[in-house]
């Protein structure tokens, strides 16, 4: 059980790298194949600040799932059911910033910047299997 756990936050790490990369990439040797560089950034945060976040998440990401693939707990306990919860109220809004992106607030930026969004979703659902694994496994 904890091996598929791990499998699960190791691939959604794959997936959110590949968002990681495909903006270095534009930042430094611009491709015509990936998007052009501003549909991958959705805020006003420098682009430094920003890729020192990302591979912070990036570096937990492993972590987390090294802890996972190893049967041992990532959150202090009675944590796996606020993370959880917290983790479902991040998916829902950025679900709803992708919904409003593509139909009424297409003219706002922030809305409508779904390559972020969906990463977004990628490290929500993230947070919601790490609380999951959590509720499951025992102290150790």
């Amino acid at each position: 059980m904890n091996r598929w756990f791990a499998l699960a936050i190791f691939l959604l790490g794959l997936a959110f790298l590949s968002r990681v990369a495909g903006q270095f990439i534009q930042v430094i040797a611009p491709v015509e194949f990936l998007p052009p560089l501003e549909r991958w950034q959705g805020s006003n945060l420098p682009y430094p600040v920003l890729l020192a976040a990302q591979i912070g998440i990036l570096v937990m990401i492993a972590w987390i799932s090294a802890r996972m693939a190893a049967g041992c707990r990532v959150l202090p306990p009675r944590f796996g059911r606020p993370v959880m919860v917290l983790g479902a109220i991040y998916f829902g809004v950025m679900a709803v910033r992708l919904v409003l992106g593509l139909t009424t607030m297409a003219d706002v930026k922030w809305f409508a910047s779904p390559i972020p969004t969906i990463f977004h979703l990628v490290l929500a659902t993230a947070v919601m299997i790490t609380g999951a694994y959590d509720r499951g496994v025992e102290a150790k």
